[in-house]
């Protein structure tokens, strides 16, 4: 008896050692291929501009493009590959120095573009919330990372914040608009881009700035989000959304930007990401919704209408990688298929992929937009 029972605790401790060893190679596997992730993307897409400041390239090395979305998510991922050590202070400040060196007018708020005419590097006026959204994003987690600098980089935070409840905010809608251009008198002052709807985002702002009309914003858009989402059966929401009076609808074809305005396209795209760490009981929702609907579908495609037919017969990381993202932070029978038909998009070469696809997925293998 005392035979058995020793031999029990000795195969037991074996499977035990084994399993160990199985989820320690498991880590340290993903954690190379998340490291080997980070890397190659900031030696294909960062570019050095002035000295002292480079940009995310979001055009082609042939005609360079810098963007307010692309330098934001550029600093978000620097910033978080910096708490696993394999991003320095300075390749942040450098991001951070082209930002300063390019901002809107007398703003805090970032030119939305800048690229090459008549042989001069100029900026585009005016600016894009969500690129101002992420650079502020980007600060906070900045000043966890390298907290000597923590001051300085909440400071600045703090300053966008406030242009951005200056000039990018629907005081009557409780939102933010899709940049300053979209004035009180002008008709894109009522569109709201899906991926705008930032809960992480917005707590790390009602925090660091103290203002209480960050979770006023966050509550908003999340209403208006899951009106949207329950308005199908997919769950599935659109790039824009327009509101009138108290309703929201989708967009309609090339009614705010293209021909996709009222489908799941490649501004809704990151919406799984943008709430796959929230823990609001609105975001959750939407979240499963998501879950359940991609977690049926044989091949994640790019793009789909609102009922679930698919737009594109090709896929896409941007699609694929924030799907990934929400899939890793949920825990149901539909997150684990979802998880096993996604987990492959790490395992792509950024260096290989347009500058949105590679700068997403990279972006999710840091860790997306989790404010730890």
């Amino acid at each position: 008896m005392v035979l058995h029972r020793r031999l029990w605790w000795a195969v037991f401790a074996v499977i035990l050692a084994f399993s160990s060893i199985l989820v320690y190679v498991r880590v340290n596997n993903e954690r190379a291929v998340e490291r080997d992730t980070y890397e190659t993307w900031r030696e294909t897409f960062v570019v050095k501009n002035h000295p002292g400041a480079t940009y995310v390239n979001a055009g082609t090395s042939k005609h360079r493009v810098a963007m307010s979305e692309a330098q934001g998510m550029g600093m978000l991922i620097t910033a978080r590959a910096g708490r696993n050590g394999w991003a320095k202070q300075a390749d942040f400040d450098s991001l951070l120095a082209y930002y300063q060196l390019h901002r809107d007018g007398n703003t805090y708020l970032m030119s939305w573009r800048q690229q090459l005419k008549q042989g001069e590097w100029r900026n585009d006026q005016n600016s894009a919330t969500d690129g101002d959204l992420y650079i502020a994003q980007s600060l906070i987690t900045a000043a966890k990372t390298w907290p000597k600098a923590a001051d300085q980089y909440r400071r600045l935070a703090r300053k966008i914040a406030a242009d951005i409840l200056r000039y990018e905010y629907n005081d009557t809608a409780k939102m933010v608009t899709v940049g300053n251009w979209a004035t009180s008198d002008s008709w894109a002052y009522d569109v709201m881009r899906s991926s705008d709807v930032m809960p992480t985002v917005f707590d790390a702002l009602a925090i660091t700035t103290g203002d209480d009309r960050w979770q006023e914003i966050s509550n908003s858009m999340l209403d208006k989000l899951q009106t949207l989402s329950d308005q199908h059966q997919t769950g599935l929401v659109p790039d824009f959304s327009i509101i009138e009076k108290d309703r929201i609808r989708p967009a309609q074809r090339d009614e705010v930007s293209t021909k996709a305005d009222g489908t799941y396209d490649y501004n809704a795209a990151r919406v799984p990401m943008m709430l796959a760490n929230a823990t609001d009981a609105r975001a959750r929702k939407i979240n499963d919704r998501m879950i359940h609907f991609f977690a049926q579908q044989k091949t994640l495609v790019a793009g789909y209408q609102l009922n679930g037919q698919a737009t594109k017969t090709y896929e896409s990381s941007a699609f694929q990688a924030p799907i990934f993202n929400l899939a890793t932070n949920a825990n149901n029978a539909d997150a684990e298929v979802l998880y096993r038909n996604t987990t492959n998009v790490l395992n792509k070469s950024v260096a290989q992929q347009p500058y949105y696809d590679a700068t997403i997925t990279t972006l999710v293998a840091v860790g997306g937009f989790k404010n730890d």
